[in-house]
């Protein structure tokens, strides 16, 4: 195994093909980026799903949730793009290799295998799909798993520290842009429910 797909992997804990996925998505965009990254406190990282891919993207990048230049955009697909916010030049990267995948067929033999009765054949057999999976993964041309495209966004609105205040019913302190008022009160989104 490559030593920095290691260093990915143990970062994530476990081996999956998503891991695989978000390694190679993680390395195209910073190489496509080019000089575009010599700051990287200029770059943010704009991801579209949540998998484990996203810590691969995290680890190999360096944009992290922490840092707040890691961001899900909500969009539910396999969407990556990496953005120098100066000069709004990005990279986007649609990840094709989930849509004609063969999911019922892992899933299947995931569901088998993790089956309190799974026999020793059934493990065996998930883990080798699972092993050729992730070899075709890392070794398949990069056409095969996305298409990448160089885009010019807008700058994303900047991510300070946010003004905080208590909510109304728990008392409990939430970026105020996220309380919501009923009855006079400011509500947090768990008051809310």
């Amino acid at each position: 195994m490559d030593p920095e797909f290691k260093e990915v992997v143990d970062f994530h804990r476990h081996l999956c093909l998503d891991i695989a996925v978000g390694y190679r998505v993680g390395k195209a965009l910073m190489r496509e980026m080019k000089d575009e990254i010599k700051n990287m406190k200029e770059v943010i990282a704009l991801v579209g799903n949540e998998t484990c891919a996203l810590d691969a993207i995290q680890e190999v990048t360096g944009c992290t949730f922490g840092k707040r230049n890691l961001q899900l955009t909500h969009l539910g697909k396999p969407v990556y793009t990496l953005q120098n916010t100066n000069t709004g030049k990005a990279v986007r990267l649609y990840c094709s290799y989930w849509d004609t995948f063969d999911h019922t067929e892992l899933r299947k033999r995931k569901k088998e295998a993790k089956s309190p009765q799974a026999t020793d054949e059934q493990k065996a057999a998930f883990q080798k799909l699972t092993e050729e999976q992730i070899d075709t993964i890392m070794a398949a041309p990069e056409s095969d798993l996305f298409s990448i495209r160089h885009i010019t966004l807008p700058a994303p609105p900047i991510m300070g520290k946010y003004k905080a205040e208590p909510c109304g019913v728990c008392g409990e302190y939430v970026n105020v842009a996220l309380l919501t008022d009923q009855g006079g009160k400011q509500h947090c989104s768990e008051c809310l429910q």
